[in-house]
């Protein structure tokens, strides 16, 4: 027995049916939603002090200095970031990130990613339990000794043991180190349990900087005390998070976060335009474990 041949002419009409009555709901809703931009304020300053700062957290490798908003709507919410590779040479030129949270919460950030390259390696170098030993400084210390002491240099310098902020502040006070812009602090190395199923987490990485586009002041930074500014910052913007923030575009997560704040204590420092001299002093420190090199360049200012 045949079956009866399918009606394409009344598939054809269904089809363009739905077309159109999905077009017409997404042009009421694009509609709604600008009307309500003009006579509401979303709480798009959340979404970039909140989603803008967590990138800064999650890519310590990029430079990412300043971003807007499109100010925010019913469907979704953007937060562009402008940034660069953290080098030790000049810059590249600058390239967005955008970051859109949408009605539901949800956030997609295709731009970002985690660390990568030689800076990100650096970082993911750090260990919780550094093993015991000098042979990694001793290491650190032949390729420093190898090269022109003037270099600038991105690195991390990689701590025997956690620093609690007491014992970092008389760290910085015996070397003579100031924080400032160019020192941003490990609070957590990352996580990853192949074995557990659990996705991978992100060090945790703070740098006061990352908070100064919303303050709006002036940062003033304490020198040998900046520690403990900046751990004050970084537990005042982890207070500002909830649960229900979708932190996994920068593989964090709430619990993670609060954990590294609570805890307080720093694995490691990444440091910026550093000069090799001042990193190779730091190596007969028997508190730092070894110096990751991340890039190396002149000084052609």
């Amino acid at each position: 027995m045949n079956g009866r041949e399918p009606d394409w002419a009344y598939a054809a009409r269904s089809l363009v049916k739905v077309l159109a009555v999905t077009a017409a709901l997404f042009l009421a809703l694009s509609a709604v939603d600008r009307v309500l931009w003009l006579f509401f304020d979303f709480d798009d300053e959340r979404t970039a002090r909140v989603y803008g700062t967590a990138a800064r957290v999650a890519n310590p490798d990029k430079r990412l200095s300043y971003g807007y908003s499109d100010g925010g709507g019913l469907l979704e919410t953007s937060y562009t970031l402008l940034g660069e590779p953290r080098r030790a040479g000049p810059g590249e030129g600058s390239t967005e990130y955008e970051i859109v949270e949408n009605l539901f919460g949800v956030v997609r950030a295709p731009s970002l990613d985690g660390p990568s390259g030689s800076l990100g390696d650096a970082i993911d170098s750090v260990q919780a339990d550094p093993s015991v030993g000098r042979g990694p400084a001793e290491k650190a210390r032949k390729t420093i000794d190898g090269l022109p002491q003037t270099l600038d240099a991105v690195a991390v310098v990689e701590f025997a043991h956690p620093m609690t902020t007491d014992q970092l502040v008389a760290f910085n006070r015996r070397h003579k180190l100031c924080g400032e812009g160019s020192v941003s602090y490990i609070y957590s190395p990352s996580y990853y349990d192949d074995s557990s199923g659990d996705p991978p987490l992100n060090a945790v990485v703070w740098n006061r900087d990352m908070a100064q586009e919303h303050s709006w002041e002036e940062l003033d930074y304490q020198c040998e005390t900046e520690p403990e500014a900046a751990l004050t910052e970084f537990r005042r913007w982890v207070g500002l998070l909830d649960e229900g923030d979708d932190l996994d575009e920068f593989e964090l997560s709430h619990g993670w976060l609060a954990g590294a704040a609570e805890e307080g204590v720093v694995y490691g420092l990444v440091v910026d335009h550093w000069k090799l001299a001042d990193l190779r002093r730091l190596l007969d420190d028997p508190e730092v474990q070894t110096v990751h090199l991340a890039d190396v360049a002149f000084d052609l200012g």
